[in-house]
């Protein structure tokens, strides 16, 4: 399962659009509010990309 991710002009980090690919078969674009600028970016799908790392479990030793 892949997430729909975009790129923010301004910091230039990555923002999840809410969308994954198994549950949107066709992307078209939106609108999303970037937490790290604070301001709402206006996307397309030619500017979107799938991110498909997966979470892996955080292992931390104990103590």
């Amino acid at each position: 399962m892949a997430k729909i991710v975009i790129r923010c002009r301004y910091t230039g980090n990555y923002v999840f659009t809410g969308i994954d690919t198994d549950n949107a078969p066709t992307v078209v674009g939106g609108r999303i509010f970037c937490p790290y600028c604070a301001a709402e970016h206006v996307w397309s799908a030619r500017e979107a990309h799938a991110d498909e790392h997966r979470s892996k479990p955080l292992v931390r030793q104990a103590s």
